[in-house]
C-alpha cells in the first residue's frame, strides 16, 4: 500500500464496480505484485467504458459473475497461455478472481474466449464448476471499508436477477 490523493490513503491503483439498482459501489485494489498480468487485464477491462452483464453465480457460492466475451471486448488480448498467478480454488470474501479460458478449453464450454470476472462477497466461495474444479487468479481485493455495503448490494443482485455492472478505473 502506498499513499494517494484520492481518498484511499494507503491503497494502490484500483477499479470500481457499480450497479445502479442494487446500489453496488465497490472499490477494489489491484494486486499488481501478486498477479501482474491478471491485474493488468482487469485494468484494461475497466478502461473499456462497457457495462458488463452480471449474474449471481450458480455453482461457486457467494459470487457475482461477469462472463465476458474476450474476443469482442478485448479483441487484441490473446488468452491462450494466460498465466496462473495468485490462483485459488477457494476465493475469500472480497476477492476479485479472473478465469481466462480460450474457446474450446472445456467440452460444452462457452462458444467464445471467456474472461470471467468473479466478485466474491462472502465466505464460502469455491471454484467448483460442472466440468470440475478450476482455479481463478485473484487480481484484486475489495477494500475493507467497502466490503459490507458491497455484500449487501450483491445479495440484492442475487434476489433480483441479472444486471449490468459497470467497471471503471479509480481516480
Amino acid at each position: 500500500m502506498i499513499p494517494s490523493e484520492n481518498g484511499l490513503e494507503g491503497y494502490r491503483r484500483h477499479v470500481v464496480f457499480s450497479e445502479e439498482a442494487s446500489g453496488l459501489s465497490a472499490r477494489a485494489e489491484l494486486l499488481d505484485d501478486m498477479a501482474p498480468r491478471s491485474a493488468a487485464l482487469l485494468w484494461e477491462l475497466a478502461g473499456t467504458g462497457i457495462g458488463f452483464s452480471g449474474l449471481h453465480a450458480m455453482w461457486t457460492g457467494p459470487e457475482i459473475s461477469l462472463p465476458i466475451d474476450g474476443g469482442v471486448v478485448l479483441p487484441k488480448q490473446d488468452l491462450r497461455g494466460f498465466p496462473i498467478e495468485n490462483a485459488t480454488s477457494y476465493p475469500q470474501e472480497g476477492d476479485i478472481a479472473l478465469v481466462c479460458a480460450p474457446r474450446g478449453t472445456w467440452r460444452d464450454g462457452p462458444p467464445f474466449d471467456l474472461i470471467d470476472v468473479g466478485m466474491f462477497y462472502a465466505p464460502g466461495g469455491r471454484m467448483l464448476m460442472p466440468m470440475g474444479w478450476i482455479m481463478g487468479n485473484v487480481a484484486a481485493r475489495i477494500i475493507p471499508t467497502d466490503l459490507q455495503a458491497a455484500a449487501a448490494a450483491c445479495r440484492a443482485i442475487r434476489r433480483s436477477g441479472a444486471c449490468t455492472v459497470t467497471l471503471v478505473r479509480g481516480e
